[in-house]
């Protein structure tokens, strides 16, 4: 009975090459291609971890990637993922689960025009500042799922200064790692969407071990549902941890 693992991808299973300038491109794994050209690569050391996950586990993809994003993914997942941040599940046959859709749906469908007004509010604030932006909303099919905002020549450090903060509505979760800022609604987590597919993995072997891999400090959502958890050793999460460790000292 293999244990069930819950893996965030981004900046935990590869990242771009930007991030690893260190490392030859020769010496890397191309994890996932990118429609702008950035593609994304796993180190030797990741490459490993990666077919170790692969054998021992049912891996499950946790990601803030849409659909298309993760079909881009180069790594063979044979199981359920839960993608755009929880609002789909995966079937293995590629199909997203229903029952769960329905559950989303009902509660995004209304939120469409909030998202758009959100998404202009960011663009009016950036041209005010003048700085350089890239903003959407993450579409599945015809449903918008969560808005994302990106620096276009910058790092990210100026993305607080731009996108709206959330006043009116409570619940949602500004989620900032890097360049990526994204504004989640309450309706979509991928603690929720891990929930649902964990009792119905457990319907059969309640005692199916699971464990958690992240690299966000929003991944705690999903990983506090786990036996057991990891971080890589550069990671937000890390660094969290480590500061407050130093902090007790």
């Amino acid at each position: 009975m293999k244990p069930i693992a819950l893996v965030d991808l981004d900046d935990t299973l590869f990242q771009t090459k930007k991030k690893i300038p260190e490392i030859a491109e020769a010496d890397l794994v191309l994890a996932s291609k990118s429609i702008n050209g950035s593609n994304s690569y796993m180190t030797k050391i990741q490459a490993a971890f990666v077919e170790w996950l692969l054998v021992s586990t049912e891996a499950i993809p946790v990601t803030a990637r849409g659909s298309e994003a993760l079909s881009r993914v180069t790594i063979a997942f044979e199981s359920y993922s839960i993608v755009s941040n929880g609002a789909v599940i995966l079937k293995k046959d590629g199909k997203p689960d229903a029952e769960w859709h329905e559950v989303v749906a009902r509660e995004l469908r209304p939120l469409a025009g909030f998202f758009d007004k959100l998404l202009d509010e960011g663009r009016t604030k950036a041209r005010e500042l003048g700085v350089h932006i890239r903003c959407w909303s993450v579409m599945e099919a015809d449903l918008a799922t969560y808005v994302v905002f990106k620096e276009i020549d910058g790092d990210g450090s100026r993305l607080e200064e731009i996108v709206p903060i959330i006043r009116e509505k409570r619940g949602w979760v500004r989620h900032h790692n890097g360049n990526n800022l994204a504004l989640v609604p309450p309706a979509i987590s991928k603690r929720v969407a891990s929930q649902f597919l964990l009792k119905k993995l457990r319907t059969e072997h309640p005692g199916r071990p699971v464990i958690g891999y992240g690299d966000s400090v929003s991944d705690f959502s999903y990983l506090s549902l786990c036996d057991w958890w990891g971080a890589p050793g550069n990671s937000q999460m890390t660094d969290l941890v480590v500061s407050a460790v130093a902090r007790e000292r």
